[in-house]
């Protein structure tokens, strides 16, 4: 992740990590993301972007949620048409450790199991409602 140093003697298995990674995103044809912070749903995002794959992210705060999606389906973009970025290629502020000195309610989802269930929900609504609209 992003703002978290590689220990030398990892490289190899973080590197088969990503591979393996690269290789499920390949596979499927929409990719959903409900983790804990916001530098964890960085690599998926911009992997899924770079091969034209449907991202929905649900990101949880502490008494609310988001839902949103990521990018088009290379498929579902006219030649001449406007392409959806992924907010990570439009975004101005890179990502960082943003779980340094944080408390378990700040930084985990494990801590609201009611608000993770309802946004997941909300996903699955809105991959559903992508893929049966005319546009895509």
């Amino acid at each position: 992740m992003p703002g978290h140093p590689i220990p030398e003697a990892s490289i190899p298995q973080t590197k088969a990590d990503v591979e393996r990674l690269e290789s499920l995103i390949e596979s499927h044809d929409a990719v959903f993301l409900l983790m804990d912070s916001r530098e964890s749903r960085w690599l998926p995002t911009v992997i899924s972007a770079a091969k034209g794959k449907i991202v929905i992210n649900a990101a949880l705060g502490f008494d609310t949620f988001l839902v949103m999606r990521h990018g088009a389906r290379a498929s579902s973009v006219a030649p001449d048409g406007p392409r959806l970025g992924c907010y990570y290629c439009n975004d101005i502020v890179a990502p960082s450790d943003s779980l340094t000195d944080r408390t378990l309610d700040q930084m985990c989802t494990v801590t609201r199991p009611g608000l993770a269930s309802i946004a997941g929900a909300t996903a699955v609504e809105l991959l559903a409602s992508l893929l049966q609209h005319p546009d895509g």
